[in-house]
Order: structure tokens, then sequence, then C-alpha cells
């Protein structure tokens, strides 16, 4: 999809307009002095977005781990369509969230509402802006698997907690917002022509009826897995126009890879967890950078799959969480790939994976 900073013109591809990294102009087009402009920037935004978090840590246990949730929402709706998408999307995290936490012993309640979610994120699209909506999908399922610790680890869900994680995930998505708008400009969202509005919405449909499968699955089966990395990976490489794009799913599963060989080595070589906690903000500098100025798709995957990895408060051992996260993206990219055969056999009536040219 494509948006627009101030001062900079932006033009889509038409080829990845839906992928989770906006396609664009080639990174040719930016001058080396513009990018530097733009990484500094965002790298002074990051740090007085993550500074009130990173200290309120030091009094009140887990309070970086929530507000992560409430960046990463408002970075990416800010990215996608601006401060008022961005603010619409966190407000809507915080409440999804809320919800799944307080169903956690109900799986069908959060199935349904997997599905539900799968079903908007088709609307959306099919109104041309379902990049606005792809966040909730993506983050939702995290709570559900494993509410953030808040106050004490595991966390103890009362009305202290609840309402904690909403105040912390709201300004820390609040405060998001306003400072990446002061540092890097104004954002639009723009709408998409969809030719077919009906091949979004059983797109968005199968994605959330797939999505419940894996978590009431995971779920019944008493395993303490990160099913949600299989959820993520689905909506990763969501395009409701082209179903199928091998560019982007070799780019998603070949930066994912990479970025767990880069946490290996760092786990191998050491590294403390409090120190491995810090260098995701510098990861997830890197991902915004190479987001904005549109960048080949392996490489923002490959910080956002570090930033995601480094910022999990799990006592599992890191090489076994990487190991299990590197299956549950071949798992997830091989059912992205069983969605667009079932979108071309019962939306075109054809066998495929791509769509086809005209609709």
């Amino acid at each position: 999809m494509e948006s627009r900073t101030s001062g900079e013109s932006l033009r889509p591809e038409a080829a990845d307009r839906e992928h989770s990294a906006p396609a664009g102009p080639p990174a040719k087009e930016w001058s080396r002095r513009a990018i530097l402009i733009l990484a500094a920037k965002l790298l002074v935004a990051l740090l007085v977005i993550a500074a009130p978090a990173f200290i309120a840590t030091s009094f009140v246990p887990g309070v970086s781990g929530v507000a992560f949730f409430g960046v990463l929402a408002a970075a990416f709706g800010w990215i996608s369509g601006g401060p008022k998408i961005g603010a619409a999307v966190v407000v809507a995290l915080t409440g999804l969230g809320v919800i799944s936490i307080l169903l956690r012993e109900h799986t069908w309640a959060l199935a349904l509402l997997l599905v539900l979610l799968g079903v908007a994120y088709g609307y959306a699209a099919s109104r041309g802006v379902g990049k606005a909506v792809l966040q909730l999908p993506i983050l939702t399922p995290y709570f559900m698997n494993d509410p953030p610790a808040l106050f004490s680890d595991p966390p103890i869900v009362d009305a202290r907690y609840l309402i904690g994680v909403s105040v912390v995930m709201l300004l820390a998505g609040i405060w998001t917002v306003v400072v990446l708008s002061l540092a890097a400009g104004t954002r639009h969202l723009a709408r998409l022509d969809v030719p077919n509005p009906r091949i979004p919405l059983e797109y968005g449909a199968i994605l959330g009826l797939f999505s419940a499968i894996v978590m009431v699955v995971a779920t019944l089966s008493g395993l303490q897995t990160h099913w949600v990395w299989i959820t993520l990976t689905l909506y990763v490489l969501a395009d409701p126009q082209q179903l199928f794009t091998p560019a982007k799913m070799w780019g998603r599963v070949s930066g994912t890879l990479l970025g767990f060989v880069v946490v290996s080595a760092l786990a191998l070589a050491g590294v403390p967890d409090g120190l491995l906690h810090l260098l995701a903000l510098p990861a997830l500098w890197l991902c915004l950078v190479f987001m904005v100025i549109r960048r080949p798709y392996w490489q923002y995957t490959l910080f956002l799959t570090i930033a995601v990895i480094l910022m999990d408060t799990s006592d599992v051992d890191t090489q076994l969480l990487n190991a299990e996260r590197i299956g549950f993206t071949v798992i997830g990219a091989a059912l992205s790939i069983l969605v667009a055969f079932l979108v071309n056999l019962f939306g075109f009536s054809r066998v495929g994976l791509s769509a086809p040219e005209r609709v």
C-alpha cells in the first residue's frame, strides 16, 4: 500500500502493494543523505519512545514488554496510514488484547475471534485498505498464547493487571504516534483499486479459519508452543491481490532464517538477557528504516524477526525457541500457499496459486 511522508514522494509497485513491507520506489531513488537523515530521525524517535518504558520497568516489572506491543502496533499503523491509523490500531489492539486475555480459558471463543479478525481483514482489503488493519490479526494471537507479564511473572490476571496492560499499551502507542509524526512527518492512507472485492473477502475468511484451526489444535494438544509464529507468517505473507508471490515468500522465509542465525549467535556468545532486550531497539529501528525506504523484503523481515525474538521474555532456551520458530515459519508459508490454492479454486474456479491477471 502506498503511503506518503512529507518531503518524499513514494510510488507503489503493482505487484507488491499489499505486502507487509510496502512497495515503492527502489532504494536508489533515495539519496544517501536522505537515507541518513531519515535513519537519524527514526533513531532519535525510537530512543525517545523507548526511554519512558525502560525507565518505568525499573519501578514496575514488565512495562517494557507490554509497551512493545503498543509501539509495534503504533509504528506499523503510522507507516501504513499516518497518525490516525496508528492511534486507531493501538486502541483496537488494546481492546482485542484484553478480550483475548479474559477469554483465555475459552478456546472456541478465541477461535471465533480469530475467524472474525480474518473476515475483518478481508473486508478491509476488499475496500483497498487491508494494510491499515493488518497488525490486528498478527499481534492479537500473542495475547491468547501467552499474556504479557506485568507486575509479576507469570502475571496475575485481575482488574489491576487488565487496567495496567491497557494503560501501558495506550500510552506507549499514542506516544509512539506523536513522536514519529514529529520526527518523520505526516503519512496518509491510500486506497488500492480492488477489481473484484469478493476475492479479498474469501481470502480473509480462509486466513481467519486457518488461524483458528492452528490455535485450537495447539491449545487442545496441551503442548507449550509458540504457535503464534504460524499465524504471524500467514498474515505477513498475506496478499489479497496477487494471492501468491514467490519472491515475497522467499524473502519472508530467508529473512526469518537469517534473523534466527543472528539471535543464535548472540545467545551462543553469552550475551546477557538484559542486553538482548536492549538490542531489540536497534533491530526495530533498522526494520523501520528499511521498511520506509523500501529495501528488499528479506532485509525488513530480518530485523523484524530479531526484534520480536529479543523481546521474548520466555524462560525457554533460545536455541529451542529458534528451532520451533523455524519450523512454524515453514508451516505458515506452506499454509499460505494452501490459502492461495483454495481462493483460486473457490474464487476463480481454477487450479493455480497466483491470481489471474484480469479478474
